[in-house]
């Protein structure tokens, strides 16, 4: 049995059929005298794209004296972790020496080999999309495709266009890797839908790798809703869009919505205090509770009031005897309300943290924690997400809502993407607290494997 990363005399690309085929087509049917040749590897999770890749581009350097292959993925620290790291663990072999045969810096997440050749690596966060007129490439590998929207798609051109600059290298390519998006965005147009001939796509799904354990594919299942599996599981191109974002939202049959069920606190249990910082028309500050219990998220209450501020929260919490259970207030939410604003000279977690250290409930001073990230998660994985905690391809529901949480209901039911431009959620007054609930999910998938039964603090 191989390393989950073979190293590169370990590397057996016959073992999955597209593997060989795409080193055979760049290393031997190519014809480059005409130009360079584009490759989309489109696949699904675990389906081996990332090796071919890292095994694609350290040959080609080993092969080529003076060859420049150049990484890039939209955000460095990503590329580091991915596409970088794999390289480096490909190159741990006992033919191939760092210090002899090549060095590496960690850095500026490149390496240099001792027949002149080199691997650099770029991003473009920043959309700084110039910055690679001024590289000469024998090679381009893009990780993850599919997270540079048409904003980002600049960055393709720019960086394309640099490929095939070194006469003495033979290979002229580039190779991304990805899994399946929408039909609708720009990779698809630009390589599925293409005629041209020096555009290639590989397909591959989960399956196609003998290397992964059993229940891997099973776990995936209890990851993804039923739409989502489609891409990520099965390799397909399909639109999770539909007239609402939560598409696995169920009202009917009690599947999701409790409506005459009022749940009982688990005492012990830590209460989620999920917040959507707003003030203004239309514009609630929002915030919901859930407990997490074997896996599963109960929302039983709500606090949605036009025009209230952070404490008005807090105080209306209170009132209702929220804050008088024995157990851990965990906190989750927008992560800008760590920010002052013209409002306060604090930010809203200051106003939380402070008010709660202070109050005293029916047990005494409130246990709690913060627990908000630096940056808020993009708008699609915390909707994809959401669905797949309502319904995953394995059939499992993992979410209830109670009878106090009516707004939450609706939104749920509602919420929709704006019409036409980028990937953005309605406004209405009932989307927020869909919002804080989708943070509170977020966090608690983080810190805690669903699949396994959880009952306690943490």
């Amino acid at each position: 049995m191989l390393q989950s990363t073979p190293s590169l005399t370990e590397f057996d690309p016959t073992i999955i059929p597209y593997q060989y085929q795409v080193i055979e087509d760049i290393r031997k049917n190519f014809d480059y005298s005409n130009g360079k040749h584009e490759i989309l590897l489109s696949g699904s999770v675990g389906s081996a794209k990332s090796i071919l890749m890292a095994h694609i581009a350290v040959t080609h350097c080993l092969l080529y004296s003076g060859a420049r292959v150049c990484l890039g993925r939209k955000a460095l620290p990503d590329l580091k972790d991915t596409i970088f790291t794999k390289i480096i663990e490909h190159l741990d072999d006992e033919r191939i020496k760092e210090g002899r045969d090549y060095t590496v810096n960690w850095t500026r997440a490149s390496i240099k080999f001792s027949n002149g050749s080199e691997i650099i690596s770029r991003s473009w966060a920043d959309k700084k999309f110039k910055k690679f007129r001024s590289l000469e490439l024998s090679a381009l590998v893009i990780e993850e495709l599919t997270e540079n929207d048409s904003e980002y798609k600049q960055f393709y051109i720019e960086a394309s266009a640099r490929v095939g600059r070194l006469q003495h290298v033979p290979e002229s390519f580039i190779i991304a890797a990805t899994n399946p998006d929408s039909p609708s965005h720009w990779a698809y147009e630009y390589f599925i839908n293409s005629d041209n001939p020096f555009r290639h796509v590989y397909y591959s799904v989960t399956t196609d790798n003998p290397f992964l354990p059993s229940w891997y594919i099973e776990q995936l299942k209890q990851q993804y809703d039923p739409k989502e599996a489609q891409r990520m599981i099965y390799g397909k191109w399909v639109s999770l869009i539909s007239d609402v974002i939560y598409h696995q939202y169920d009202r009917e049959g009690d599947t999701h919505f409790k409506k005459n069920i009022d749940w009982q606190v688990v005492p012990g249990v830590p209460i989620h205090i999920c917040y959507d910082f707003n003030i203004g028309v239309g514009k609630p500050l929002s915030c919901c509770l859930f407990q997490y219990i074997n896996g599963t998220f109960h929302f039983f209450d709500e606090i949605v009031i036009e025009g209230q501020r952070t404490q008005d929260s807090l105080e209306e919490m209170a009132a209702r005897g929220l804050l008088d259970y024995p157990c851990t207030y965990i906190i989750h939410g927008d992560a800008t309300g760590r920010h002052r604003d013209t409002r306060s000279r604090k930010s809203d977690y200051e106003i939380i943290e402070n008010w709660l250290r202070n109050y005293h409930g029916k047990h005494g001073l409130i246990r709690m924690q913060i627990d908000v990230p630096r940056a808020n998660p993009p708008v699609r994985e915390r909707h994809n997400k959401v669905n797949s905690v309502m319904r995953n391809e394995a059939g499992e529901v993992r979410l209830q809502i109670y009878k106090r949480c009516k707004v939450l209901d609706k939104g749920f039911r509602l919420t929709h993407l704006k019409k036409g431009g980028q990937y953005i959620e309605s406004e209405d007054y009932y989307q927020h607290i869909t919002t804080a609930a989708g943070y509170g999910i977020l966090s608690v998938l983080g810190k805690n494997n669903m699949d396994e039964p959880f009952i306690g603090e943490y």
